[in-house]
């Protein structure tokens, strides 16, 4: 269970913003606090008159923007190295916002010749890391899409032909299914008139699941992936189950594990079974 929560976080990650974005995206967050800080006066910032309310917010907008210029021009290009991942950037953007609070607190604190108390900069160490996650929250969803896009672009494939490995949705002509499954847990798919059944591997057994529909839709649904492979007018097996091939072209019959199910082959598609099995 831990496992599974930490391996995200060691995945790579990589900026994909140029000096240009990053500048921009430097004085943005910059200004975006001088409208949260002015707009919703957090910190008791209501208790000063107005001008000295923009005046501690504009302060605030221009201590962040300097902040993430320093960080982003000057010690990223230090820090940040090929083995950098997703939980090594958070613990930096944790370290980078809370620095921003700590410049926060000192400038109020000189401002305002205020005694040093710990319990304050807690506070607004606090401040900036709440702040700070909504920002991010946001930067990763945009360079997240953006590698998204890009790893698209190179691959040259639309998105509608991406396919999940972990999950493969059967409709089979008939919206109203929408059976989401497993591809690699999917043994045969056979069809009886108007309605398929798909035989699905759950432990050590098999489980039926029958629906509405038309076994070329259901071929269809599966095209996204190579492991299915259509051997007959009623069956679409999953090679990856394929245990071995008997008896001649004009009644050949592919054998599953684990079950040893007999799936038959029709004569046209002999020749592309056995192909299939040479290949492995």
């Amino acid at each position: 269970m831990l496992s599974d929560l930490i391996d995200p976080l060691k995945q790579p990650y990589r900026s994909t913003y140029t000096g240009r974005e990053k500048l921009i995206l430097c004085l943005a967050i910059g200004f975006f606090i001088f409208l949260f800080n002015f707009l919703l006066k957090p910190l008791s910032f209501s208790q000063y008159k107005p001008f000295l309310q923009i005046i501690l917010s504009l302060s605030f907008g221009v201590i962040t923007s300097i902040v993430l210029l320093i960080f982003k021009f000057l010690l990223e290009p230090l820090v940040i190295n090929e083995r950098w991942t997703l939980g090594k950037n958070i613990l930096w953007e944790i370290f980078m916002v809370s620095t921003i609070g700590v410049a926060a607190y000192f400038y109020i604190k000189i401002i305002f010749r205020l005694h040093f108390q710990i319990r304050n900069l807690i506070i607004g160490i606090g401040y900036a890391i709440l702040i700070g996650i909504i920002i991010s929250t946001v930067k990763y969803l945009i360079v997240y899409n953006r590698m998204y896009r890009g790893a698209l672009e190179k691959a040259d494939i639309p998105d509608e032909d991406i396919f999940r490995e972990d999950e493969v949705i059967l409709r089979a002509g008939n919206p109203k299914n929408q059976i989401k499954l497993d591809p690699k847990k999917i043994l045969y798919l056979c069809s009886n008139d108007n309605y398929v059944t798909i035989v699905i591997i759950k432990g050590e057994s098999l489980n039926k699941i029958t629906i509405r529909g038309t076994l070329s839709a259901a071929e269809s649904d599966l095209r996204k992936t190579s492991m299915f492979l259509r051997c007959h007018k009623c069956y679409i097996v999953n090679t990856g189950y394929i245990d071995r091939v008997t008896g001649p072209n004009q009644n050949m019959k592919i054998i599953l594990l684990p079950s040893g199910t007999e799936i038959p082959v029709s004569r046209k598609k002999a020749g592309l079974v056995i192909e299939k099995v040479k290949r492995g």
